[in-house]
């Protein structure tokens, strides 16, 4: 073999194997989701800095989102991803608690009112239906008001 011959060999083959690579991994993990996102309501009034959690009734991983002071969220089911899995899940609220000690600087610290979210409601689950495309789920305590 020359050594022009040699170099494209050695050339096509790393190219080859560079595309064979490269398909390795290339599907993803992440099941199918549903872009989810609604407004909080405690007592006719939106409640912001609540965390709202999404957990799949047949199981798998969890999304959840914190209500902005206009009482919305948006779900997050990873650093990368945002939405909830299709299909039933069972909803949460939890009043966000944010620990601070003497240590942590003011600019750090949230400045947002935080709602307080009565035990009761903290304690309910509700079952709700993520559906493929654009979901919005409007989650008002106590329910009906």
């Amino acid at each position: 073999m020359t050594s022009l011959t040699r170099v494209a060999f050695t050339c096509f083959t790393a190219f080859s194997l560079a595309g064979t690579l490269s398909g390795c991994g290339g599907s993803s993990d992440t099941p199918d989701l549903g872009s989810v996102s609604g407004t909080v309501t405690i007592d006719g009034a939106p409640a912001s800095n609540v965390t709202v959690t999404f957990t799949p009734v047949e199981g798998g991983r969890a999304s959840t989102g914190t209500t902005s002071s206009s009482g919305h969220y948006n779900l997050v089911y990873s650093p990368s991803e945002a939405g909830a899995v299709l299909g039933q899940h069972k909803v949460t609220i939890r009043e966000l608690k944010l620990d601070f000690d003497e240590s942590t600087p003011e600019s750090e610290r949230s400045t947002g009112e935080t709602t307080a979210v009565p035990e009761q409601y903290e304690q309910e689950e509700r079952i709700v239906e993520v559906e493929s495309g654009s979901n919005e789920i409007n989650l008002a305590y106590p329910e009906g008001s």
